[in-house]
């Protein structure tokens, strides 16, 4: 008798333990959320002449972007030197 009410105490405490960790709640990744980028100034100094050197500051992203804006044809899959190179020469037409 004793053993029965043993197992039976145990088989409630292992039911409720079964049935409390399968309710595991699931994981809310969160998602980063993007800033909005600030406007590209390659004309540091407002003359009207983007120099090689006000290009070089910039990154990639951030020359493509410019060139975007200027209606520039780039090659985006090429060097950050060669963006450079494509967007001075365009320019200074």
């Amino acid at each position: 008798m004793e053993y029965i009410a043993i197992l039976l105490f145990l088989a409630i405490v292992g039911g409720l333990l079964w049935r409390d960790t399968s309710k595991k709640k699931p994981v809310v990744k969160k998602t980063a959320v993007k800033k909005p980028s600030k406007p590209v100034v390659a004309d540091k100094n407002n003359n009207g002449i983007t120099s090689k050197a006000e290009l070089k500051k910039l990154t990639k992203n951030q020359l493509v972007e410019f060139a975007d804006k200027k209606n520039l044809k780039i090659k985006k899959s090429g060097s950050k030197a060669s963006v450079i190179n494509d967007i001075h020469s365009q320019l200074r037409k």
